[in-house]
């Protein structure tokens, strides 16, 4: 399998993430995680399906808004894109919405958890104008780790485990689905904070 991704962007996006987050002091003064009401960023996505070989890199955004200090909605969306062979391409749009519970809301540093429901739109193009989108509806769990770099911006790095619907169930209501754990989701972002 052939993989196509913007690698040299996503490295370079970490490196100026790890380099932010040397050049700050460990604590800023009055502000806190959470202390803001809004962020928005872009982020790097490590995902790995349970019966892949290897996890891969891919591009992603995200977007929070504090409901208070210690709680918080995320929503994000990512992008994967995957060659077998020169005819065939599959995109994967993972959209995800995320409940954040931080542990040590208004600090520099703070852990927290995280729960909520995604949908995972699927694009197959195919030899001789071959072109099929699907969706599956999944739920994820976590935690996750937001470090307060100045004013104006945080990091944070999440680990997510997602259980993805049955395609038998996909006509089911929520509660009748039947889920399979469909392999783990790591996050890096840089957080622009309003």
């Amino acid at each position: 399998m052939k993989t196509n991704n913007s690698g040299s962007g996503i490295r370079e996006c970490i490196a100026m993430s790890v380099l932010l987050l040397g050049l700050q002091t460990a604590a800023v003064a009055g502000d806190g995680v959470g202390d803001n009401v809004f962020s928005i960023g872009p982020r790097a996505t490590y995902s790995t399906p349970k019966d892949a070989d290897k996890g891969v890199w891919d591009p992603g955004v995200q977007a929070r808004l504090h409901l208070s200090s210690a709680l918080g909605l995320e929503a994000s969306i990512d992008y994967r894109k995957n060659d077998f062979g020169s005819l065939t391409t599959v995109k994967t749009y993972p959209v995800q919405a995320s409940l954040l519970a931080y542990l040590m809301p208004g600090g520099a540093v703070s852990p927290f958890l995280l729960g909520g429901v995604g949908w995972y739109y699927t694009q197959v193009d195919g030899p001789f104008g071959y072109s099929k989108t699907t969706s599956r509806f999944g739920v994820h769990a976590g935690a996750g780790l937001e470090v307060r770099l100045n004013k104006a911006l945080s990091l944070d790095g999440t680990y997510r485990y997602i259980w993805l619907e049955d395609v038998a169930s996909k006509d089911l209501n929520a509660v009748d689905k039947t889920y399979h754990d469909s392999g783990s989701m790591i996050t890096i972002a840089l957080n622009l904070l309003f």
